[in-house]
């Protein structure tokens, strides 16, 4: 676009300084071959032409501009949008074009994910909800036996305890959605969030004969401290629900290089190096059978990584088939605080 532009001025710049050159030309032969015209009149018929040849000037350049623009329009209106890469266009506005089609995927893609959500939230509400229906009905119309009663309550408030934690899973994930900064930030220390964690797990582990194994140096970072607390909870609680029983988990907390790291390991289940990137998708599980058994919502890890784009923190796994899992979450040191 910008060679056809230069091009077409370059042919306009020129008829004009050749249009001139001829009319100089004109009015000096003009002048020498016709005597007896006052300088007034010489003038007066100067300013003439320099008049009209003006007027003509501005009108070859309206319709030079308006062919420029409306060959530049037509170009635009030619392009398909859904597919720029095999489109000719000027390379002024392949940035601009590729722009809206990564805007355009990435409408695509939330939409998707979007569907998707809404799909998986209806599976998971209505599984729970159907087993509470269904004990519900078989006590209310007098089906279940009197010593059955105590069993099918313990089993409607089992499904009903699941269903509250999922909704607030949902509801978390929601608000994590509509976050555009951190609220309630603060000085907080990540080395005794993890410790209190651990605290509330160590039984859960204990009864599965998992060992602990905690190491630790003073690692304060800027965040919200309850938003902290959920991301290293869903963490351990994920290594203790998926180690191997009489397993073990290794965890640290202190500064690195790139800014204070948490790091999780453990001798679970493992992940396919397939579906390394999918665990933190909502609702999505490696191994569907194991997690009916450990329980869970599947929005644990989707609201982990939330949290770590909240605290502009990264968050990367290493895991190996059957040998376990490590998980690595950076937060950047606060430039400010340095």
């Amino acid at each position: 676009m910008r060679k056809m532009i230069k091009r077409t001025l370059t042919i306009f710049v020129i008829s004009i300084c050749l249009i001139n050159a001829a009319l100089a030309f004109f009015t000096v032969f003009v002048k020498n071959a016709v005597r007896g015209i006052s300088e007034e009149s010489w003038i007066i018929a100067g300013m003439m032409i320099f008049l009209i040849i003006l007027t003509a000037v501005a009108g070859a350049a309206v319709f030079v501009s308006k062919r420029l623009t409306e060959h530049i329009l037509d170009t635009i209106n030619s392009v398909d949008i859904n597919n720029i890469g095999d489109t000719a266009i000027y390379d002024e506005l392949k940035p601009f074009f590729e722009r809206i089609d990564n805007e355009n995927k990435q409408k695509s893609e939330m939409e998707k994910i979007r569907r998707e959500f809404t799909a998986n939230v209806s599976h998971e509400l209505k599984t729970p909800l159907t087993t509470i229906s269904g004990y519900a009905q078989m006590i209310n119309n007098g089906m279940a036996k009197q010593e059955d009663i105590s069993e099918f309550g313990k089993k409607i408030e089992k499904e009903s305890d699941r269903l509250l934690v999922l909704i607030d899973d949902i509801i978390n994930l929601s608000n994590l959605d509509e976050k555009t900064r951190l609220e309630n930030a603060e000085q907080v220390d990540l080395s005794i969030i993890t410790e209190e964690t651990i605290c509330v797990l160590e039984k859960a582990a204990r009864e599965r004969g998992i060992q602990i194994y905690y190491s630790k140096t003073p690692a304060v970072i800027t965040g919200n401290a309850t938003l902290i607390g959920e991301l290293v909870y869903n963490l351990i609680d994920n290594a203790v629900k998926y180690n191997k029983e009489n397993g073990k988990i290794v965890v640290f907390v202190g500064e690195t290089v790139d800014g204070v790291e948490l790091f999780i390991k453990d001798t679970g289940i493992g992940i396919p190096k397939e579906d390394t990137e999918r665990i933190f998708e909502r609702f999505y599980r490696v191994d569907k059978s194991h997690s009916k058994n450990v329980g869970g919502t599947g929005l644990g890890l989707s609201i982990v990584k939330h949290i770590c784009a909240c605290h502009n923190a990264s968050i990367h796994v290493k895991s190996v088939l059957g040998k376990g899992t490590t998980m690595y979450v950076t937060f950047p040191y606060d430039i400010d605080n340095q």
